[in-house]
């Protein structure tokens, strides 16, 4: 039985074997064909190419009818219609006319198996830009996309690799990282093709100009101005010179010049006007100027009649600007009524971008799976073909492959089903991944509202009280507070510098609401702030008990030490308080903490699950020598993003 039993798989191998240098040979044939094939590339692709590209160079200086106008003569030639460029064309002309829905239709025309490294990388920048807005901050998921889609094209060597720089600055423009913008800003200039064209040049001057104000280098700032208004003088483009006149207003105004800066403002505007090409922009730029210039009138109707004309032309655009800074216009004239309205319009239109963001994930989550499940269904049809196509080719081995045909279905089953199982798995792990994300995220927003709640109520005593000069200075802290929870609780990461600005905006707000019962202190000993890395809002819970608790009914003045530093490859952060310690604690407020505790840890968890990486909290009351104050240490593994 054992020899039976050895014999038997003895040739079951000899029989693969003997198949698989079968289907090789036939597969080296094949190939050879395939290579023939492949050598005869057609000439005109690279035409159609290099027409396509020169439109993206000169795409918002040129009539936009263009593309479609050449996609028509080019239909006529033979052997264009059967060209994958045919379709590139026809989503290059919805994208100029922001038809974006359209887009999807001429991409899914397209054969994936038959395309070039650029008409992937082409593919790939028309499904993103379909998606991609330039006045909204990216998301991480999108900001993904972006970076593998250019990493690829600038592995293939991809004529398009310049169009995917373009979005990364300008997504980090948005983000206000201004000098990773810069840095994308120059690959992009430095992969275009054409960048020696003036419209080009002119063009990467001027979004210079625009990140050199967000990093206040007033050097480079002046000599980028002169190099645009040089190369918009070359371009003889009334459109472009005039757009002059605002970078001359925010020159002037980063100058500290808000006289100049107004009138350089007033001019674009009136050519906007004349020109009848006004925008939400430009409403928002010369109304904010007029703010800086202490016009507080003339501001407050701009942007009002710059959010009448988004809601008349049914623009989509983030008004988040416009209700910020009108609430700051009526603060600064008294008029807390208004100011009040706008900040209501603000959380509004907060509360709308993040359900619209989590709507759009939910869609993204249920395209991926149908895409993946269409995929294996591809798979599976190819592999079904490529069987048949081998038995009808090698009937003279028919015993022999139909030996190895039910070996190999027999694997494939094994391992399909395997697969199978380990997919369903990895999805129920995704799955509960997701909604514990979605439930921490539930939980930091459930606290704003308390926050703004009391931080209102507050706000509406100093005003009975008629303490308006401490009003509008309680108002502006806690505009920029309302701002870092808007902003910073979309990121799974912000780096510590934002951390500590908005730790010490939110230290100084509680300063004036209890009446600067309390001091602080903070310590980075030498830390990068820009690139160390840090989950937004992870201390200020336990500031907020010291503040809230530790030096509630203290005899004496408060202090709070907050120490940043490394050990270890990890980030410590010590928040050490003079309170009276835990024998201060009542159960209410024993109760708040221990939340604050478990919330955090939950945090933690979910962001460092790998059991490699440490952290954690560690708490310790009465720590001092006399039995008094408070100390918690957050630990967590240093984060670092490298520009």
């Amino acid at each position: 039985m054992k020899k039976y039993r050895k014999y038997w798989i003895v040739s079951c191998l000899v029989v693969v074997l003997f198949a698989t240098l079968l289907l090789s040979c036939h597969q080296q044939n094949n190939s050879k064909q395939d290579v023939k094939i492949n050598t005869m590339v057609d000439s005109n692709e690279t035409r159609y190419r290099d027409i396509l590209l020169s439109f993206f160079s000169v795409q918002d200086f040129k009539d936009k009818s263009t593309g479609k106008r050449k996609r028509d003569e080019l239909l006529k030639e033979d052997g264009f219609k059967e060209s994958s460029y045919n379709w590139m064309f026809l989503a290059y002309h919805y994208y100029l006319n922001r038809k974006l829905d359209s887009i999807s239709y001429a991409l899914k025309q397209l054969d994936h198996d038959k395309l070039s490294p650029d008409l992937i990388s082409l593919k790939d920048y028309f499904k993103i830009r379909a998606e991609f807005s330039f006045n909204d901050v990216t998301d991480g998921a999108m900001m993904e996309r972006l970076i593998n889609a250019k990493e690829y094209a600038l592995k293939n060597k991809s004529v398009f690799t310049f169009l995917f720089y373009n979005m990364l600055a300008n997504a980090d423009y948005n983000r206000e990282d201004y000098r990773k913008a810069l840095e994308n800003t120059n690959s992009w200039y430095a992969h275009h093709p054409n960048r020696s064209d003036v419209y080009i040049c002119q063009a990467y001057h001027e979004i210079k100009f625009m990140q050199y104000i967000g990093l206040h280098d007033k050097k480079e700032l002046r000599k980028t101005l002169d190099s645009c208004i040089y190369y918009a003088n070359k371009t003889q483009d009334s459109a472009v010179i005039m757009r002059m006149h605002n970078l001359e207003s925010q020159y002037f105004f980063n100058q500290g010049n808000s006289e100049k800066a107004v009138e350089s403002s007033r001019r674009y505007f009136n050519y906007l006007v004349t020109s009848k090409t006004l925008n939400p922009t430009a409403y928002a730029n010369f109304a904010k100027n007029f703010l800086n210039n202490n016009q507080v009138d003339s501001a407050i109707f701009y942007f009002n009649a710059g959010l009448e004309f988004i809601e008349e032309n049914k623009i989509k655009y983030n008004t988040l600007f416009f209700y910020k800074n009108l609430q700051g216009a009526y603060a600064s004239k008294g008029d807390y009524k208004n100011a009040y309205t706008a900040l209501d319009s603000t959380f509004a239109v907060y509360k709308s971008s993040l359900m619209r963001i989590q709507t759009e994930k939910l869609q993204e989550i249920n395209a991926k799976y149908q895409t993946e499940k269409k995929d294996q269904a591809i798979d599976l049809l190819k592999t079904t073909n490529a069987f048949n196509h081998k038995i009808l080719v090698q009937q003279r081995w028919m015993f022999v492959i139909l030996l190895g045909f039910l070996l190999s279905v027999v694997i494939f089953l094994y391992y399909r089903n395997k697969q199978k199982l380990l997919k369903s798995t990895h999805e129920k792990i995704i799955a509960e991944n997701k909604q514990l994300l979605l439930e921490q995220k539930t939980r930091q927003n459930q606290l704003n509202p308390h926050f703004i709640y009391n931080a209102i109520s507050n706000l509406q005593g100093l005003i009975s009280s008629e303490q308006k000069t401490k009003a509008n200075q309680y108002l502006i802290l806690l505009s920029r507070q309302i701002r870092d929870i808007l902003e910073l609780n979309r990121e799974e990461y912000i780096s510590l510098e934002q951390e500590i600005k908005s730790l010490k905006n939110y230290m100084l707000l509680q300063q004036m609401r209890y009446q600067d019962v309390f001091d602080f202190h903070m310590d980075t000993h030498d830390l990068d702030l820009e690139n160390v890395m840090i989950p937004p809002m992870l201390i200020q819970p336990f500031v907020e008990n010291a503040i809230e608790y530790g030096f509630k009914n203290l005899s004496y003045m408060g202090n709070l030490q907050i120490d940043f530093y490394e050990k270890e490859n990890h980030l410590y952060v010590s928040i050490c308080d003079n309170g009276l310690g835990l024998q201060s604690k009542k159960e209410g407020s024993q109760h708040k903490k221990s939340l604050s505790q478990v919330i955090t840890k939950e945090r933690l968890d979910l962001l460092y699950p790998n059991p490699d990486q440490k952290a954690g909290i560690e708490i310790i009351p009465n720590y001092k020598e006399d039995e008094s104050g408070y100390r918690i240490v957050i630990y967590i593994p240093l984060n670092l993003y490298f520009n």
